[in-house]
């Protein structure tokens, strides 16, 4: 079962890493995408936080949203993305399963968001630019034109599996552990984004008493989020 669960979460991770990869291409090859993509990501985060300011109080919990919201956003994970799929060999090798697990979820997430982001940022353009203001009235017209309401509700349902994958993780005895000792070996093998990124998950949910009560009420505002969107 054992041996199962991490071809599985291999197989899933080559995918999503590879997939991800061949949606950045097509902004980081072009530069006027390219500065209107980092532009949309960032104002995206910025429209969607305010909906969790009220998930910010209990302590771990800021962190947490910041962690899973921003990779949703597709905020400055370019970089990251192609150096994983670089290392994608030795990280397959490397990695124990729960890390993997976690890993695999992380980048079919962004995978998925991705597709759905780059789509809403170029509905956007105007003469191949993102105007200087965006609208909310603009941007849900943006999203319910290149994607469905289901469509985003998959993005809630992956949001939600990542953080189950990494309440896993902090139950693993000595993960902790692990993690800080593959720092360097990890940066050597061409990994080190996502070591950083697996440590940063690790201590970011370790933090949260009640991870459960957590991904319920994220859940539960991430599709408020999209209903106001789609159904508005």
């Amino acid at each position: 079962m054992v041996l199962s669960d991490r071809k599985s979460a291999a197989a899933r991770f080559r995918h999503a890493i590879a997939r991800s990869n061949e949606l950045h291409a097509e902004y980081l090859d072009d530069p006027g995408l390219y500065e209107s993509y980092d532009q949309f990501t960032r104002w995206q985060l910025d429209y969607m936080l305010p909906f969790f300011s009220d998930l910010l109080e209990p302590e771990g919990y800021a962190e947490a949203v910041d962690f899973i919201v921003s990779d949703l956003a597709g905020v400055g994970v370019s970089e990251r993305d192609r150096e994983i799929e670089r290392a994608t060999p030795v990280i397959v090798r490397s990695l124990p399963t729960q890390p993997l697990e976690t890993a695999a979820a992380a980048v079919e997430l962004n995978a998925r968001a991705l597709e759905i982001n780059l789509g809403i940022c170029r509905e956007l353009l105007v003469d191949g630019e993102l105007p200087p203001v965006i609208s909310e009235r603009d941007y849900c017209a943006a999203c319910r034109k290149v994607s469905t309401y289901d469509e985003c509700m998959g993005l809630v349902q992956l949001a939600v599996e990542l953080g189950e994958t990494l309440k896993r993780l902090v139950r693993v005895p000595l993960i902790g552990g692990l993690l800080r000792t593959m720092r360097k070996p990890a940066h050597a093998a061409g990994f080190g984004a996502l070591q950083e990124f697996l440590e940063t998950g690790y201590v970011t949910f370790r933090r949260i008493s009640d991870i459960d009560h957590f991904l319920e009420h994220l859940r539960d505002r991430m599709s408020q989020v999209f209903g106001r969107i789609y159904h508005s």
